[in-house]
């Protein structure tokens, strides 16, 4: 007679119940995975919008004439007074895009610019050359210059730091959680052989990680619900599409989980213990975390390293996130993307059922 096959539903529910209570309880997971994020977005949430705001120094007793009336008048344009020896310190120190000085008349001004901060001082010479330049076209009395520019404003959302910061900060609970808790988490069964005792049951292999990876599901999802409620009551956070957009997340926050749970395998396979296991996580998440667009935008790398840093697991889905969560995209949207993040899952699911051991 056929012998059945044992149930293997209890034993999934049981692993799944009590990885997500020991996770709950571990005060590192609980950190990393919940205050750390929220106390980054609290700092860095305070941060305005990142449009241009140049901050030219005019002494107060030459704060006159035409040119200072025009840039008065353009709100990008923030003057700063000061005496002239002031002023030029804080040039120097690449706290002004740039001094003008009008001691020779006002119809003479002169911009004196620093390459402390040259894309502010390139930002003030074409400004201020703007308005002269119209300025001399009045004096002038040309009223139809040959070459005209027509601009036109199209509505817009104003795009804010904790656009771009929030989504890295998923994406970073999101890797710590599947890489550094699942690693630490298999490695501490292992010690105390509790897998052991577990495999004298008739449970399998399988359904203990699926358990493992049902505990961590279950905590990303909280985690992303809790960044996006505190982004949306503290900091104003929209979401493009309301709802849509917050199942889009969470959608892609699974997919993230489960490719980056492969690497947390993988890692509690080769380590021994968890001293060799965090110098290992480290290795993996660190980088990631530094370069793969979590705090500043991989634009603000050299040019040179960012075809590397743009095929990193993280980078995937940073730039998924964000695509999202600012573009207002749905996954079918950012092929490229998803498919990078499969391309890591099956390299990295590959690599662990080599080394992961159950002893």
């Amino acid at each position: 007679m056929k012998k059945r096959s044992p149930n293997q539903l209890k034993p999934f529910l049981a692993i799944a119940y009590y990885s997500l209570k020991a996770q709950l309880r571990n005060r590192a997971t609980v950190f990393f995975g919940f205050v750390f994020p929220l106390m980054f977005i609290a700092i860095f949430g305070l941060f305005g919008s990142n449009s241009l705001n140049v901050s030219i120094g005019i002494p107060a007793d030459q704060q006159n004439g035409p040119v200072y009336q025009a840039l008065s008048g353009i709100k990008a344009v923030n003057i700063v007074s000061g005496s002239e020896d002031e002023l030029d310190d804080k040039l120097t120190q690449g706290r002004l895009a740039g001094v003008l000085l009008s001691d020779k008349g006002v119809a003479n001004p002169r911009l004196f610019i620093s390459q402390a901060n040259a894309q502010q001082a390139a930002a003030a010479s074409s400004i201020v050359s703007g308005v002269v330049d119209k300025l001399n076209l009045r004096v002038a009395n040309i009223q139809n210059p040959p070459i005209k520019l027509d601009i036109e404003e199209v509505s817009g959302r104003t795009f804010r730091f904790i656009d771009f910061f929030l989504p890295g900060m998923i994406g970073f609970a999101l890797l710590s959680t599947a890489i550094t808790s699942t690693a630490f988490g298999l490695i501490f069964l292992k010690k105390t052989l509790v897998l052991k005792r577990i495999f004298a049951t008739p449970t399998k292999g399988l359904t203990i990680l699926f358990g493992q990876g049902t505990a961590r599901l279950v905590v990303v999802l909280a985690q992303t619900l809790v960044i996006v409620l505190v982004g949306i009551l503290a900091y104003k956070f929209s979401l493009v599409h309301g709802a849509l957009t917050l199942a889009e997340m969470l959608v892609l926050s699974v997919i993230g989980l489960i490719s980056f749970l492969g690497f947390g395998l993988f890692i509690a396979g080769i380590a021994a213990d968890e001293n060799t296991a965090a110098p290992i996580a480290n290795l993996v998440t660190l980088p990631q975390f530094l370069v793969a667009g979590t705090f500043f935008p991989i634009d603000a790398l050299p040019s040179w390293v960012q075809p590397v840093v743009k095929l990193l697991p993280l980078s995937f889905f940073n730039t998924a996130m964000r695509k999202i969560t600012v573009e207002g995209h749905f996954l079918d949207q950012m092929v490229w993307e998803l498919v990078g993040l499969a391309v890591w899952a099956v390299i990295a699911y590959i690599v662990s059922s080599r080394t992961f051991r159950w002893e």
